[in-house]
């Protein structure tokens, strides 16, 4: 089953600021789709995809699809009932993205076919 509603973040909606990590994916929009978010740097996911607000201190870090961020914030609840997570301040990039990968795919080893 989905947590659409992210009820896992509902024990952390006590109004004090915890300490996220979360990999970034894509900006949509004026937010930002991130994976695997957890916790006061706990082992587990609490949620596994979330859009978060690309305020100013996400903006400034430039994110790459595959950067992993911690940054803090607090959890409300909104008025549909849902859990978000919301004033990220003091994001830091932790880990770049993994840009091994150019994208550019060698078919064979025919370089010199403009040389015959």
């Amino acid at each position: 089953m989905i947590d659409i509603y992210h009820e896992s973040l509902a024990k952390y909606a006590d109004g004090d600021r915890h300490i996220f990590t979360a990999k970034f994916l894509r900006p949509d929009d004026c937010k930002g789709i991130f994976t695997e978010l957890t916790v006061d740097n706990e082992d587990n996911v609490v949620v596994k995809q979330i859009a978060l607000h690309m305020t100013k201190a996400f903006k400034d870090l430039n994110l790459e699809e595959g950067d992993v961020i911690q940054f803090e914030s607090i959890v409300k609840k909104n008025t549909r009932d849902e859990y978000t997570v919301e004033r990220p301040t003091r994001a830091e990039k932790i880990s770049s993205a993994d840009n091994s990968d150019s994208k550019v795919h060698v078919i064979g080893n025919d370089w010199d076919w403009f040389e015959k």
